[in-house]
């Protein structure tokens, strides 16, 4: 486990997602969240990681509340989908707002000059 709940409590002031769904949502996210990265989540996570961690859940929570709806009348009943928002493409969004400077997202590779450089590349 990446993040605890009680970092999600204490850090993040989530109260959202009870203690009893943090466990599953924590690892599906967390999975998500290295796939993002390119696999690059290994080790002692930072707080930047750790806050996105957070607020994937949460979003997570919610879309599963929600079922992807935006909104729901039983007058007649109608409900609204929003087709042009996955849940992916939000949470990718979240990741990204947290991590963008950080380098974890970056599709480049990490080469080192110097190693270039003494194979006369």
């Amino acid at each position: 486990m990446n993040v605890t709940y009680d970092y999600y409590q204490d850090v993040y002031g989530g109260s959202m997602i009870p203690m009893n769904r943090w466990k599953t949502l924590e690892l599906k996210m967390g999975a998500r969240l290295n796939r993002y990265t390119f696999d690059r989540m290994q080790g002692e996570w930072t707080d930047p990681a750790k806050l996105a961690l957070c607020e994937m859940c949460e979003c997570a929570f919610k879309y599963d509340q929600r079922d992807g709806k935006t909104s729901e009348n039983n007058d007649g009943y109608s409900v609204s989908y929003d087709m042009n928002k996955s849940l992916d493409s939000m949470l990718y969004g979240i990741a990204e707002m947290y991590l963008v400077n950080t380098g974890l997202m970056s599709l480049a590779v990490d080469d080192d000059v110097d190693k270039c450089n003494d194979y006369n590349l």
